[in-house]
C-alpha cells in the first residue's frame, strides 16, 4: 500500500515537474521568436538605409559601411550631406561622427 502512495507521488511529481518544463520551454521559444523578429526588423532597415545611401551618393562601399556601423535609430535625410561633413553631419553625436569618418576614411 505505501509503494503503491509512493509511485503515485512519484507519477504525479514527474506530471507537474514535466508540465512546468514544456511551460518554460514554450516560453523560452516564444522570447527567441521574438528576438529572431526584432533582429530581422533591424536587418530590414539597415537594408533600406543602404539603399538610401546608395541612391543618395552612389557609394556602395561607404554605404555598406554606415549602414554596418551606425546605430539603427539614426536617421539621415541626405547621406550626401553626412559624406560632405556638412548640415546633417553637424548634428551627430561624437561616436556617430567617429564611425562616418572611419567609413570615410575605409573608402579611401
Amino acid at each position: 500500500m505505501i509503494t503503491k502512495i509512493f509511485i503515485s507521488l512519484v507519477a504525479t511529481l514527474v506530471i507537474v515537474t514535466t508540465g512546468a518544463l514544456s511551460q518554460e520551454s514554450l516560453q523560452e521559444f516564444e522570447r527567441a521568436r521574438q528576438f529572431e523578429q526584432a533582429l530581422a526588423a533591424v536587418d530590414a532597415i539597415k537594408h533600406r538605409k543602404k539603399l538610401q545611401c546608395v541612391l543618395s551618393i552612389a557609394n556602395g562601399t561607404l554605404c555598406e559601411c554606415l549602414s554596418r556601423k551606425l546605430p539603427v535609430d539614426t536617421y539621415f535625410r541626405s547621406y550626401a550631406s553626412i559624406t560632405n561633413q556638412e548640415s546633417e553631419y553637424v548634428q551627430l553625436t561624437a561616436a556617430d561622427k567617429t564611425i562616418v569618418d572611419q567609413c570615410m576614411n575605409d573608402k579611401q
